[in-house]
Parts: C-alpha cells; sequence; structure tokens
C-alpha cells in the first residue's frame, strides 16, 4: 500500500552520512539538524560536536554524547563545517591526541528548545516544518524490519542498552498506520538511502528525548 506522505523535509537535506561503528550517532543527528536549518546545505563537523558534547558530558573517547549535552555544546561552542576537522569512521582514535585544531573559525552556534518525548508532539513539529532531533531506543526490528516500502513496524520490545539517535524529517500514512519519517547515520544502503518510516506505535515506547534547534544566539 502506497505511503501517503503529509510533511517531507528532505528536500532541506544532503546525502545521509555514515558514522561507522564509533558511538557518534548524537554528534550526526545533531549536526544534520543544525545544517538543515542553515540557508543552502554544508555538512557541519561531527568530530567537533562529539568532541564538545563529550566535554559538556563529562566523558571520555568511545562514549556516546547525551541529547542535553550535545545541545549544550551547539549553543556554548557552536562547530565549523566539516572540512575543519574531518570525521574520521575508525574505531581507533588516539585519544592522546584526539583534539580540534585550534584557530578554527567560523564556529556557527545554535538555540534549541526541548520537546515532549512523543510521537504526537513529533509531528506536529514536522508538520511546521521543524526536524525534530530524537534520542530513542532500539530493538532488532530498527536493524533489520524495513520492509518494501521503508517502513519500520514491530511489536516487539525495545531494548534499553540500544540507544540511538536520528532525526525525524517527515510524516504520512499507510492506510490507517500513521509513520514517522527518519533520517538515519548509517549510511546509504541503509532503509531508503539512509532514511526510514517508522510506525508510530513503534516509536512511542521508544522514544525518550527530542529537541528542535531554533534561532542563532
Amino acid at each position: 500500500m502506497a505511503i501517503d506522505v503529509i510533511s517531507d523535509l528532505r528536500g532541506h537535506f544532503g546525502p545521509a552520512r555514515d558514522q561507522g561503528a564509533r558511538p557518534t550517532c548524537m554528534a550526526f543527528a545533531a549536526s544534520d539538524a543544525h545544517a538543515g536549518v542553515r540557508p543552502g546545505w554544508q555538512d557541519l563537523c561531527v568530530e567537533w560536536a562529539y568532541f564538545h558534547g563529550l566535554k559538556h558530558d563529562g566523558g571520555t573517547l568511545g562514549q556516546g554524547v547525551t541529547l542535553p549535552g550535545m545541545l549544550a555544546a551547539l549553543e556554548v561552542v557552536g562547530q565549523p563545517i566539516e572540512t575543519a576537522w574531518p570525521y574520521s569512521p575508525s574505531v581507533i582514535v588516539d585519544p592522546s591526541t584526539w583534539a580540534p585544531p585550534a584557530g578554527v573559525q567560523p564556529l556557527y552556534r545554535r538555540l534549541s528548545a526541548l520537546c515532549a518525548p512523543t510521537p504526537r508532539d513529533v509531528v506536529q513539529q514536522v508538520d511546521a516544518g521543524h526536524a525534530v532531533l530524537m534520542a530513542m531506543r532500539l530493538s532488532d526490528a530498527f536493524y533489520f524490519g524495513a520492509d518494501a516500502d521503508g517502513v519500520i513496524a514491530s511489536s516487539e520490545p525495545p531494548d534499553p542498552r540500544r540507544r540511538h539517535a536520528v532525526v525525524a524529517l517527515g510524516h504520512g500514512r499507510r492506510g490507517a498506520t500513521e509513520l514517522v519519517l527518519i533520517r538515519n547515520s548509517w549510511g546509504q544502503g541503509w532503509g531508503q538511502a539512509g532514511h526510514a518510516w517508522i510506525d508510530i506505535a513503534y516509536l512511542a515506547p521508544r522514544l525518550y528525548g527530542a529537541a528542535v534547534l531554533t534561532q542563532e544566539p
């Protein structure tokens, strides 16, 4: 059955990127959401966002970044374009030399606003033209369960150990099933060129954080 698309913000975004095996999904999702609210499209520096998000969280290299830590890093420090510190998909990064280059300018900062972590609030935001940065818990269906239409729908329970960040970019329906369109950071081979539709019944018990990026400070 065809998907009735109600809103779709993919036209404001460039190609989906691949984080590789590193725990940088929040940095990718935030960088893409940030780039999506800027005029035109220019990839923003994921490595920079990851470094400063970890610093705000008090984390160490190899850990994930929290949603509050990432939002604080974008507001306080900002980030440059991707070429300022190109991302390395390798899991082998030397912590003794891992630091942002000095003197990088300009740094683009962005304010944010938290949303209620519910599918209804996400749908309202994307229908109003706002991409939503989402933190969610995964299960096997997210890895393997997309059907021929790129839809993920499953009744399996979420795994609290599997946490991931994506960007909600749209809203649609397939018959009576309401869907949210997401942008992932697992490369072009995942879903439909890095995107998939998620049944809101699948999303509801998994979503635990959501935010939109607003104006520059």
